[in-house]
């Protein structure tokens, strides 16, 4: 496929099509006005480009859409279309018209195959304003994609790359194998196994899991919005500090050999209680003396301890309140009222580079000195869209924001030794070494897709495996305790194992637990035993799982109904089986409701 004319036909068969030399476009303006057009295609070896220059874009454009009518496909076409966020959805018939807009894609690439060819688009321009659409109506499906989220400001050209895809490279894992190529070849990430010889305590986190415990909060939703030292509810201490020891006691007891504890809610007010305020100490775990001591007894034992921090919330409540340094703004520079309701009340969010400036820079000394080492966590950054600064004392748009959240990941590197976050959004993936989970869909739970999606496949992992350690889903986190299928679920993904001692702990009845239903708790003595058992129980298949975080997850396929087959770039074959009965594929049996790895 090396000639201009062959390609053009090739795409012109698939969505996002190219006939001849142009492909069409529409403009929409913010006052209203729909400008229709071709733009030239450029085609190289293997791939074509599509350019919109910025200095030739309307100084008022809305958003700016790719589509055409080769960019169609008939249901009943053999193939899917995916997108980076792992929803798959075949072209099937189906009984009624509907849309699949994602918004905000995860990582800025998308692609789908048919009989005709395969292909994947990176977004390489403005890649963090672009969303994608499915549209079937008719019994037809139309796959687009458009720039239209803050195209306000157009810093660099719009461009977008196709790359086709041949024989085994014709896949899902393909389309994941390309994005993952363009990001190490232009330096966005560097491999974990290059990073762990200047940290080599990323070894014990590739070798260990992750056992996140929240101490105390405040109730959630807050009955108080707008609080003040004088009207702050009540903090709820769950497990003290003294408390954590017996918890590592227990690890220790029972012979679990290593664990990252990453302590939520240590800080005054307890889980997102007065950030951006930390200190002093949550008084009622025990305050700083008992959290260092409790710090030193945990690494003595052979364990690591991190901090859960946040840079990015703030509440009024904090004895660092100033309205100057958050980011959300109305058109006139007014302050905009804060919608979200935690522990802390209305939550306000800070502008990276203030944020980097009068808090990170000034508290992470000062957390590091209370003994913390690890994969420091810092809240949300990686699981929301990148946030720009609406303040005219210190605008940011997306690329500078982007290197400010960068800056603070990486001053959390070089203090504490590395550093971790929420989601899947990969702005910042060249700064992370850990995500406490890529997604929070729950695909074990009925209405878990949405309309045209009809499986969820681990595209973040065959991206980022051998870069970030991760967990595919919210509801994977505690997996033995939400049934085998999330069990097995963390296998087949290649996850980190990753538990949470009161992952949940809205107010009943006041909203819903996005970690599940399903808890570890340690109550009682008792309670506790039986859940560092039922920990040690599901850690036990990542003794030999654990060396596949340093390759490249190359390969997913479902080799029959409920059967998984994930490979790993040293040839290594894990086998997943969610079925009642023995499954036999690739000459081997996996047995019901079980997992093989095969090297």
């Amino acid at each position: 496929m090396k000639t201009k004319t062959i390609l053009a036909c090739v795409f012109s068969a698939v969505a996002l099509a190219v006939c001849g030399e142009d492909i069409d476009f529409q403009i929409t303006t913010v006052d209203g006005k729909v400008i229709n057009g071709s733009v030239p295609v450029e085609v190289h070896d293997g791939s074509a480009e599509i350019r919109f220059r910025k200095t030739e874009l309307p100084k008022n454009v809305k958003s700016v859409r790719l589509s055409s009518e080769a960019a169609r496909i008939p249901a009943g076409t053999e193939g899917y279309w995916v997108n980076s966020d792992g929803e798959l959805g075949t072209f099937k018939r189906r009984a009624k018209d509907m849309t699949r807009r994602l918004a905000h894609p995860k990582m800025p690439f998308f692609g789908a195959k048919t009989p005709a060819a395969t292909w994947v688009g990176i977004v390489k321009g403005m890649s963090r304003h672009f969303s994608f659409s499915v549209n079937y109506k008719k019994g037809v499906y139309e796959l687009s994609m458009a720039w239209d989220w803050q195209m306000d400001d157009i810093y660099e050209d719009l461009v977008v790359e196709f790359r086709f895809l041949e024989w085994a490279d014709a896949d899902y894992a393909g389309m994941a194998r390309e994005y993952r190529k363009w990001q190490l070849e232009r330096k966005a990430v560097v491999p974990l196994s290059e990073r762990v010889k200047k940290r080599p305590i990323l070894d014990y986190m590739v070798k260990n899991p992750e056992v996140r415990v929240r101490l105390a909060w405040k109730p959630v939703p807050s009955p108080k919005p707008d609080q003040t030292t004088l009207d702050e509810p009540l903090v709820k201490p769950v497990i003290t500090f003294d408390r954590f020891k017996e918890i590592v006691d227990e690890f220790k007891r029972q012979g679990i050999p290593g664990a990252e504890f990453c302590l939520v809610g240590w800080n005054v007010g307890g889980h997102d209680g007065r950030w951006p305020q930390v200190f002093p100490v949550e008084p009622s775990l025990g305050g700083e003396a008992r959290l260092k001591e409790a710090i030193r007894h945990a690494q003595g034992l052979g364990y690591e301890v991190v901090a859960h921090c946040n840079h990015r919330d703030a509440y009024l409540i904090a004895d660092s309140w100033d309205a100057e340094y958050i980011r959300e703004r109305d058109a006139d520079g007014t302050l905009k009222r804060g919608k979200t309701t935690w522990g802390g009340g209305r939550m306000y969010t800070i502008c990276p580079r203030r944020a980097y400036e009068r808090f990170a820079t000034k508290q992470m000394p000062m957390v590091a000195a209370l003994g913390f080492r690890g994969l420091h966590y810092l809240d949300v950054y990686s699981c929301v869209p990148v946030e720009i600064c609406e303040s005219s004392y210190h605008p940011l748009n997306v690329p500078e924001s982007v290197k400010w959240v960068g800056n603070i990941l990486n001053l959390a590197t070089d203090t504490f030794g590395g550093v971790a976050s929420e989601g899947g959004f990969d702005q910042n993936a060249g700064s992370l070494d850990y995500i406490l989970y890529a997604s929070f869909a729950r695909p074990f739970e009925d209405k878990t897709y949405e309309g045209l999606v009809d499986r969820l496949v681990p595209m973040f992992p065959l991206v980022y495996n051998g870069i970030i350690l991760s967990n595919p889903f919210t509801t994977t986190v505690n997996a033995m305790l939400k049934g085998r299928p999330s069990e097995l679920k963390v296998i087949e993904f290649g996850a980190r194992p990753t538990f949470y001692y009161y992952a949940n702990f809205l107010t009943p009845g006041k909203g819903k637990n996005w970690m599940g239903d399903q808890d570890l708790e340690c109550g009682t003595d008792a309670v506790l035993v039986e859940s560092v058992a039922a920990i040690k129980r599901a850690i036990a298949p990542y003794a030999a799982l654990a060396r596949l975080q340093y390759l490249w997850m190359d390969g997913h396929d479902e080799l029959a109904p409920g059967v998984y087959r994930t490979k790993y770039s040293d040839g290594t074959a894990v086998y997943v089986n969610y079925g009642k009965n023995a499954a036999t594929v690739d000459d081997v049996t996996i047995p019901a409701q079980d997992w093989l790895l095969k090297k």
